[in-house]
């Protein structure tokens, strides 16, 4: 997939400091670490900074909590220097709207809050990436201290998707000026970035081959085995419906961010590390995607990775209607409808094959497109 061009700076090794709400550390291997991964690859110096990180985490139970201690030190793993930054507090959406209206100073005072590590990092860097989150409202702070990096926002998500306060969509489109290119990872989240103008890219997400063994143990006992991984929008619910229409299915669910009350065909995992994950995933019958409803989550059907990696897998998924897109290898059902949940399951357990992947860029052709998407036709909106 990839096209002919001159990839410019994309080719020039410089330092490319990444901010994201998600810690390199961690088990979880969202998008962003792997693409932090190929900037190493191709011989990038790597600065991973996380943020969003404080006394309140510790309280909600964050999935960074192991390395508190290690807040606010460097550490360097797989060639990528890390750092989380762990402040006296941080703003946070919440559930009680007048609450969130008194939000903004909080939002302001953590964008000024004091950080040399942080601050050097900006100033010594080629290129700055700021991943969907609260990293955006640092924007305005990384182009004032670095009048010549190349400025990238990563939309891995939609802001009002994955509930985050308004003031953070704000920030972000009143930095606008400094931002010198915007990566969305589905065309469906076009509309969102009108503000960006002709600064817009599109950049999808990529596969690994390394990633996936050729052959492994089956953690599996024989049967029919859902699984599910992973914790964005995560719906409970949807096992209370499937689990208990379908009894001879063993549901295994991975790193869903909490545990919750399900039949007894439903086996719950903490998180795992991506590679253990890999298994469950390889020799499932059907995959499970249990999102719930959100504003503007059609965008889901592009970005999903877990998704992806069934497809990659050649196992059928089940997920919601906006999830499926134009992929035959899902079956979508409505949430919080029991009918139509049992009907896709049906239907993936009907419709176990061989699939053919479709053709997936690597993560180093992401990576040479994030920091160049100019000299690809593919990024054209």
């Amino acid at each position: 997939m990839r096209v002919d061009g001159n990839s410019g700076s994309a080719n020039r090794r410089g330092k490319v400091v990444v901010i994201s709400d998600h810690d390199y550390r961690t088990a979880r291997r969202a998008s962003v670490h792997q693409i932090a991964d190929a900037f190493a690859r191709l011989g990038h110096k790597v600065s991973f900074i996380s943020v969003r990180f404080s006394v309140l985490s510790r309280i909600k139970g964050d999935s960074r909590n192991f390395l508190w201690r290690r807040a606010n030190k460097p550490e360097v793993k797989n060639n990528i220097q890390c750092y989380l930054w762990k402040t006296p507090f941080h703003p946070f959406k919440s559930k009680v709207a007048w609450l969130d209206s008194l939000s903004p100073p909080l939002y302001r005072a953590y964008g000024r809050m004091r950080s040399r590590f942080i601050d050097d990092e900006l100033r010594s860097a080629s290129f700055i990436m700021v991943e969907s989150g609260l990293g955006a409202v640092l924007l305005n702070r990384a182009r004032a201290l670095n009048e010549t990096a190349k400025i990238i926002y990563l939309a891995s998500d939609d802001l009002m998707t994955v509930g985050v306060h308004p003031y953070v969509q704000t920030r972000l489109e009143k930095a606008g000026r400094v931002i010198d290119q915007a990566c969305v990872t589905s065309r469906k989240m076009a509309d969102g970035f009108r503000w960006i103008e002709d600064r817009l890219f599109f950049v999808p997400h990529g596969i690994r081959d390394d990633d996936f063994p050729k052959s492994c143990d089956n953690p599996y006992r024989s049967g029919i085995h859902a699984v599910s991984a992973g914790s964005m929008l995560f719906d409970a619910g949807f096992f209370a419906d499937a689990a208990a229409q379908f009894p001879d299915v063993m549901f295994h669910v991975i790193g869903a961010g909490r545990t919750f009350d399900a039949p007894g065909n439903v086996t719950q995992y903490p998180e795992m590390a991506f590679r253990d994950t890999m298994p469950f995933i390889i020799h499932a019958t059907i995959g499970l995607a249990p999102y719930r409803a959100a504003p503007g989550c059609e965008y889901l059907s592009d970005t999903s990775i877990k998704l992806q990696q069934y497809e990659y897998c050649g196992v059928p998924a089940v997920c919601p209607t906006f999830a499926v897109g134009d992929s035959p290898n899902r079956f979508g059902y409505v949430p919080g409808d029991a009918g139509s949940i049992a009907a896709a399951i049906e239907s993936a357990l009907a419709n176990r094959r061989a699939i053919q992947p479709p053709q997936f860029l690597t993560w180093e052709d992401v990576a040479h497109r994030m920091l160049e998407p100019r000299a690809f036709a593919d990024t054209a909106m």
